[in-house]
Parts: structure tokens; sequence; C-alpha cells
């Protein structure tokens, strides 16, 4: 095991040996615990110098450092309430604390906004873990018998100032991250420009699992009477669902697709749509498209009469040893691979990408050793689990804001990869725990970001692609890029 990950697991395995030091109630354990408790300190400040000085960057770690001194500082202050040395209420407000900053963080990223940490998180947790520290520190005197000394008077006072302070620090951090999250929110502009005369037909697709759904099916009604839209049903028996299709149109300027992604897709890739302003409607499992052009908005808001604003699109365009695709998202590795194993859909989506994913998890590879060229510029994935490419960052594809605000118009690619350090055998274990950081927006490894206007990867070993919701198959090289701009309909 790497020794940054041993420093880290110092700090875990530091709270049972305090706790059983605590509970000998005698001055030479305490003395003993104020010592482990302080090589602790010091070896958060060590853990982050080895990480930076050996580039060090693991999985252990990455769910180790935003943990440990969480772990270590609620377990001796819930051990302290328990024997009733410390406030029970003071403890649940620091609980409730970390609990809003993680549902804010979900959120933000969620709706691909940025919210930073700030100084005060940093030494909240350094004057909590102060409050145990001196909590100890005084039970040694108490057990010495030296409660008239000046020391011992001294450590009660360090015991109320610092547990003010860190009340301080909570309820200031609390308020930030409110302030923040709203303020991100309320500043995030309308992309593109307001449809000033909507004109516009339904394409509906019959075979998506969404139609058989009689709610959506309803709610496709509602919206395009509200909207007084056209539905004009796709062909259910051809092998391109849009051929032909452009004579119904002529007079659309602008065309929803209803059905899912896969449906999206095919549009993207049928030449006379590309001149339309595209839409979506969601009629799929999947419906990733919806959670970017909607912002991530309930099925229920298609009841309502919103304006749509029009903006450009980039579309990749993937290559590979079978041909070309235009495509919004894709994905090599686990992933596709568990799009390949739910490709025998039922009416029941969810269900289907569920037994899939348990299959990949017991029966695909994971680990890929990838060369990878962003640029003209040399980069090795050793064993990938994962890569995400896209252009609308948005839930269930692991880019959000950990690239920062994805511009849909820049014509550039982003990325992110899932790379283990450890054993292949974690691979699985590990792209389970990205999606959690990736939820969370927090940049840990193992991920690694990937951003260029040209990306190509190749591997001795072929590898699974997807595009969209299809899985186009094996092969050990691709090519992406951005390929040309569409015009699209979002909120």
């Amino acid at each position: 095991m790497k020794i940054t990950n041993l420093v880290s697991l110092f700090r875990v395995a530091a709270l049972p040996i305090i706790i059983t030091l605590i509970y000998k109630e005698t001055a030479s354990a305490f003395l003993w615990a104020i010592i482990v408790l302080l090589l602790a300190i010091v070896s958060d400040f060590l853990d982050g110098y080895l990480a930076r000085k050996l580039n060090e960057k693991t999985v252990v770690g990455s769910f180790l450092d935003p943990f440990a001194d969480k772990i270590l500082v609620i377990g001796l202050l819930f051990t302290f309430v328990f024997r009733g040395e410390f406030s029970l209420w003071i403890l649940l407000f620091f609980i409730l604390r970390d609990l809003i900053v993680l549902v804010i963080r979900w959120f933000a990223s969620y709706y691909n906004v940025q919210v930073f940490e700030q100084w005060h998180s940093h030494v909240m947790i350094t004057s909590q873990l102060g409050i145990v520290l001196f909590i100890l520190i005084n039970k040694y005197f108490v057990l010495k018998t030296v409660v008239y000394d000046i020391f011992y008077a001294f450590s009660e006072l360090l015991i109320v100032v610092v547990t003010g302070l860190s009340v301080l620090l909570a309820l200031t951090s609390i308020v930030y991250y409110i302030a923040a999250y709203f303020n991100e929110v309320k500043s995030v502009k309308k992309i593109g420009k307001k449809v000033q005369k909507e004109n516009l037909v339904i394409l509906a697709n019959k075979k998506a699992r969404g139609y058989q759904n009689n709610y959506r099916k309803n709610l496709l009604n509602v919206f395009s009477k509200r909207r007084n839209a056209k539905i004009v049903f796709l062909p259910e028996n051809q092998k391109n669902m849009y051929a032909g299709i452009e004579k119904k149109i002529l007079k659309y300027p602008q065309v929803m697709i209803a059905g899912g992604d896969g449906s999206f897709e095919g549009a993207l890739n049928y030449k006379p749509l590309q001149k339309k302003s595209l839409g979506f409607f969601p009629l799929g499992a999947g419906n990733a498209y919806y959670s970017y052009f909607y912002r991530g908005n309930r099925f229920e808001y298609l009841r309502s009469r919103f304006d749509f604003h029009e903006m450009n699109l980039d579309v990749l365009e993937v290559e590979w040893e079978k041909g070309k695709t235009l495509t919004g998202f894709l994905a090599i590795g686990v992933d596709a691979e568990v799009i390949r194993l739910s490709q025998n859909r039922t009416a029941h989506g969810l269900s289907d990408y569920v037994k899939a994913s348990i299959k990949a998890l017991l029966t695909v590879r994971a680990n890929y050793d990838l060369d990878c060229t962003i640029d003209g510029k040399k980069k090795k994935l050793e064993n990938c689990a994962n890569i995400t490419v896209a252009k609308i960052p948005y839930h269930g594809f692991s880019i959000r804001s950990l690239l920062g605000k994805v511009d849909p118009n820049n014509g550039l690619v982003y990325g992110l990869a899932v790379v283990n350090t450890h054993s292949q055998f974690l691979n699985k274990i590990t792209r389970a725990w990205s999606l959690f950081l990736v939820a969370l927006n927090l940049d840990k490894h193992p991920l690694v970001k990937i951003t260029g206007k040209k990306i190509e990867i190749k591997s001795d070993v072929p590898f699974p692609i997807q595009a969209g919701g299809e899985f186009l198959g094996y092969t050990s090289w691709v090519k992406i890029k951005v390929g040309r701009k569409q015009k699209v309909l979002v909120i």
C-alpha cells in the first residue's frame, strides 16, 4: 500500500485507539490519547504534502481525504456526548451542517453551477479537532488531580472558546453555501435567444418505451395542445425511422423529437433534420437530453407553456473502426458494456438497466491501458475503467461542473476518465465511487479530466464504445472531435 494511504488510514485507525484509551480512565491513558490525536492532526498535513511531493493520488485517498477528519472528530465528540462531557445539541448542529453542505453540493452539480469551498470550512474542522484535544487535556488534568491549577482552568476556557468558534464557523459555512448556491443559480444567464415565433411539429416514436406509459402519452398530448403543435408519428417498420419525413415537415422550422436518446441521436444523423431547430420530448428510458435541455425539471413541467430558447450545440463526430456517427455524448469501457447488456429491453427500462449493471459488475472487463492523444499531446491512461465524453454535462453522464461550466458552443470536447492506480479487482467499485464524487462535485482521484479540440484513443485490446443510447461495438481506436453545430431548443 502506498505511503499516502497509510497516513490517511492512520487517522481513521486513531479513532478506536483513542476511544479505548479514554475508557481506561487513567491519566497515562489520556496522555497517550492526546499524543495519538496530535499525531493524527500532523498526519493530515503530512498526507497532503506527500501526495503533492510523490504525486500519489489514489482511490483510497479520494475516499479518506474528504471523510477521515470527519470520522475522527464526529466519532470522538459522540463518545464525549455519551459520557456526558459534551453537548448533544452542538454535535447534532455540526452533523446538520455537513448534511446541508452535501445536499447543496449535489444540487450545484445537478444544475451545473459551481460552489467553491472556502477557508472557513478548513478552519472549522481544525477548531473541532481543537475541541477534542482540549477535552482530552482537561480530563488529563482532572485525573492528575490538578483541577485547581491554572492550566486546568485555561483548558476549560479553551473548550468554551473553541466550541463557540466552531459553532460560529459552522453557521457561517451554512450561510455561505446557501447564499453562494442561490447566487450562482440566479446568475446563470438564459442560453441562446428567445424563440419569438414558434412553429413546431412533433415527431413521435411509438416504439419508445415511454409511449407505452399512459401518463407520458397523455403528457405528450397536453404538450402538443398547449403549443398548438402537430404530432407526426414515425414509421415503425423501416430501418431509418426518419427516411422521407422531410416532406411532412417542410413548413416547420422547429422540430420536437418525442422519443428516447436514441431517437434524438438518429435525428442528429439525418441530414434533412440538421437544418431544423431540434427539441426533445422524453419518451425513452434514459432521457439524458431532457435533463440537459430542460435543466433537470420533472416531466410535469411540460404541462406549462414556457418559452423556448434557441442555441447552437456542438455535435461530436465519433470515428472508429466500423464508421462514423454524430452524437452528444459517448462512453468507453464499463458504461458501454452496461448498454450492450441492456439491449434486449422490456417495458421496464430501469429494471433492465439495473440487471445489466449487475451483470456487468460480475462479468465484463473493466481495465484498459489506453494511449490518449489530446490535440497532439500524448497521455497514458493505464488501468482505465471508463471514459465519458460529452457536450451535454448533465445527469448520469459524469461530466457536470467538475470540468467547469461546459460551453456548449466552443468547439471543445470534454471528457472525464476513471483511472485506478490500484488492483484491477477494484476497478468496478472505483467506477461506482466516481459517480458519487461527481454527484457531490468533488474533484478527487480516480477522476482524470480530458479537454481538447481533438481526442484520439488507442488500445492493443479492443474496448467497448457507446454513443448516445446505442452500443456501437468494440474497437481498438476512436477519434472524437466537434463535427458540426446543431440548433437546439432549450429552456
